[in-house]
């Protein structure tokens, strides 16, 4: 760690947004998690089916990392991929953290045991202790954690979540040289989120993404069939179906991968309400009002889901089946309904 700069953890809601947050504020800038993440425009929806009984993936954004926050912060990025231990420890040597992707399922004291997937997390990696392991600052812990190098290393370079693959991908901030004003540069990303998330461009992300999942899990009694292999809510290794084990990460996407709960719509819901503040401007408190009404669907589903699942009897597993679709129905009417009301607004504005 630098001597220059006094890097602090604090815990967080969403890795990246949490991970930008602690190391801005080790640089001399203290931003809200909540607002960073809004002015990052990664929020949105992203649905990638897989093959067989893999489990599906869900997200609660669009883009991983997009790092329009700090442009709007007028923050230099750098990109890394140091492939080892030793390449990753050359690139803490300037730098009070250094913001890397992993996959959870490989980073031992999450207790995923390799079971289960997801590659689209950030840790801030502090320091090299000299003794083959590093201080990592996870926000989704009260304190940083010992990793070893091979452990992180695995972590880093994992090929267990396509498409949301790690790559060894690491990034380090520069000082930030001005404060964004919120009520300029919160419409610009309000504007870039809702055309997004209304219009992508893609049939995996955004509004179209999510009428996808409402009509590909009605298939999964059949598609995600026979015993497999998962980690329980308590850690142990289980054996169980792979409908079960697809409606257990479902779950764990929907509230426990960094999330926060409720799929990052409560944050956006925030970040909206702030805006509103700045901007004097009561259509963006409509627009969060609807979010956090969608957060309610979404967490419900997702706690259901994390309670019943790996009990659940096969005409449970059905039911569950059903209260995805219904839920994700009315989460994007209701979000649709958000987002209109955002493009009128940046229209009369």
């Amino acid at each position: 760690m630098s001597d220059d700069n006094d890097y602090v953890h604090r815990a967080g809601i969403h890795s990246e947004s949490a991970c930008q947050r602690n190391v801005l504020a080790a640089l001399g800038h203290d931003i809200d998690e909540h607002v960073v993440f809004g002015l990052d425009g990664g929020f949105g929806f992203s649905y990638f089916p897989t093959r067989g009984n893999t489990p599906d993936i869900v997200v609660g954004k669009q883009v991983v990392m997009p790092l329009r926050a700090a442009r709007l912060l007028g923050v230099a990025v750098h990109a890394h991929t140091p492939r080892s231990a030793a390449g990753l420890a050359d690139v803490l040597g300037t730098v009070p953290a250094a913001t890397t992707r992993v996959d959870i399922g490989l980073l031992p004291y999450w207790g995923l045991a390799g079971r289960a997937s997801f590659g689209g997390y950030f840790v801030n990696v502090v320091r090299a202790t000299g003794r083959g392991e590093f201080e990592v600052s996870d926000p989704a812990y009260d304190s940083t954690m010992l990793v070893r190098a091979d452990d992180l290393d695995a972590a880093r370079g994992s090929r267990n979540s396509p498409p949301l693959n790690p790559n060894w991908r690491v990034y380090t901030f520069g000082s930030p040289r001005n404060s964004p004003r919120l009520d300029l540069v919160g419409p610009v990303a309000v504007r870039t989120l809702s055309r997004e998330v209304l219009k992508p461009g893609s049939r995996s992300l955004g509004i179209p993404a999510m009428k996808v999942l409402t009509a590909t899990a009605p298939s999964w009694p059949t598609t995600k069939r026979g015993e497999v292999e998962d980690v329980d809510l308590q850690g142990h290794v289980i054996t169980t179906t792979a409908l079960a084990r697809q409606l257990l990460h479902l779950g764990r996407q929907i509230e426990s991968f960094g999330t926060g709960g409720g799929l990052f719509r409560p944050m956006i819901a925030r970040f909206l309400t702030a805006l509103s503040e700045h901007c004097d401007n009561p259509g963006y408190a409509e627009a969060a009002d609807l979010f956090e009404q969608s957060a309610e669907h979404w967490t419900g589903l997702g706690k259901a889901l994390l309670a019943r699942s790996a009990c659940a009897d096969d005409a449970e597993l059905a039911g569950l089946v059903d209260a995805v679709v219904t839920s994700v129905r009315a989460s994007m009417d209701l979000e649709k309904r958000a987002l209109a009301g955002l493009t009128a607004l940046q229209g009369r504005s």
